[in-house]
């Protein structure tokens, strides 16, 4: 899908305070607020208010950071999302997490890799999911925790509706609710949460959840595998790579199958372009900062979804390439504005974001 995307974002400082811990006077607490306006033909005109919070709790070595993102659009849909990464004193616990309530229209492209761009349908949803992630320091930079999941879905199918009249093969398909949780294990040595410019993170969660979809009892499971690398190569250049693994098995709620495209994985693509039980993603990025608050990057992608690991192989590997431009909100601070231009076989993107994709 050619998706357009038009934005406008103004900063407005509104306060720097010193409550918590900081390692010096040129890296301190912030608060931005950006309001942005963008365009694309899923909303027509879009109003996004952006709020960004980063600070050092007490003897903690990383930047702690709290965002908020509300949006409305031309075609009264609604978007209401607060994550936060908040490392508590001392950086002994590390609390990850969001919630995200939206009320929006969505095109479908039914399951699977080799899905056709000209059969998607759009359709509309509701939909509140909250996420957190809740870990103990074990030292050396290593975490043990507890992953929480919930989500619960309604939907506005067209009664014509090709990709949904099959709905035994569509979990969800009118609506769903569940519930997640499991262990899960992180390594992380980036210096910075956001944006790093080195070190690697590493994580490794598994979620049973239980729930219920048209009329039934849902049973799932899904494991999830996050690799990142941040080789600085000097003190303006880093090589970023990402390697993502997701399994799901049983019945697993549609919206909640591992899914490739949007502005984190596999930019170029639209956002649930391709989505089935099993993920594989590659993903790379130079990233150099040119001169003051600019820097420019070059990225490249490639990933696949399948249904059964026995049939990985018989996939087509779906490739994306882009560059970008990226703007620090503050020169104090690491968190910047990413503008990316993505471009794949059958579609092209333009995202304006907050933070790096990876």
């Amino acid at each position: 899908m050619k998706k357009i995307c038009l934005a406008l974002g103004v900063i407005f400082i509104l306060a720097e305070g010193n409550s918590f811990a900081q390692k010096d006077s040129s890296d301190t607490n912030l608060i931005r607020v950006l309001p942005l306006a963008y365009y694309t033909p899923e909303t027509r005109i879009a109003f996004e208010a952006v709020v960004f919070y980063s600070f050092y709790t007490t003897a903690s070595h990383r930047k702690s950071n709290i965002r908020l993102f509300a949006t409305y659009t031309q075609n009264k849909q609604f978007l209401f999302i607060l994550p936060w990464q908040v490392y508590t004193s001392g950086e002994k616990y590390f609390i990850a997490g969001n919630i995200d309530y939206r009320r929006f229209p969505e095109y479908f492209y039914g399951l699977g890799n080799n899905t056709a761009e000209a059969i998607r349908e759009l359709y509309s949803y509701n939909a509140l999911t909250i996420h957190s992630k809740t870990f103990k320091n074990l030292g050396n930079n290593s975490y043990v925790g507890l992953a929480v999941q919930y989500q619960a879905l309604d939907t506005e199918i067209p009664a014509n509706s090709r990709l949904f009249s099959e709905q035994s093969k569509i979990t969800g398909a009118d609506g769903y609710h569940y519930g997640a949780l499991g262990p899960s294990f992180m390594r992380d040595t980036r210096d910075n949460i956001l944006c790093p410019t080195q070190g690697s993170f590493f994580e490794f969660t598994t979620l049973f959840g239980l729930g219920t979809a048209e009329n039934t009892n849902l049973g799932f499971t899904q494991i999830n595998l996050d690799i990142r690398d941040y080789f600085r190569i000097n003190k303006n250049i880093t090589w970023a790579n990402h390697v993502l693994v997701q399994f799901s098995m049983g019945d697993v709620p549609y919206r909640a199958l591992p899914a490739l495209g949007g502005p984190n994985l596999h930019r170029g693509y639209y956002q649930g372009r391709f989505r089935d039980k099993q993920l594989l993603l590659y993903q790379t990025e130079y990233r150099q900062h040119l001169k003051g608050r600019f820097g420019v990057v070059a990225f490249a992608s490639a990933g696949m979804v399948y249904e059964e690991i026995n049939k990985v192989m018989a996939n087509n590997i779906h490739p994306a390439a882009g560059m970008g431009l990226r703007v620090k909100i503050s020169k104090n601070d690491q968190a910047n504005i990413r503008f990316d231009y993505s471009f794949t076989p059958d579609s092209k993107g333009f995202y304006i974001y907050f933070a790096e994709a990876f």
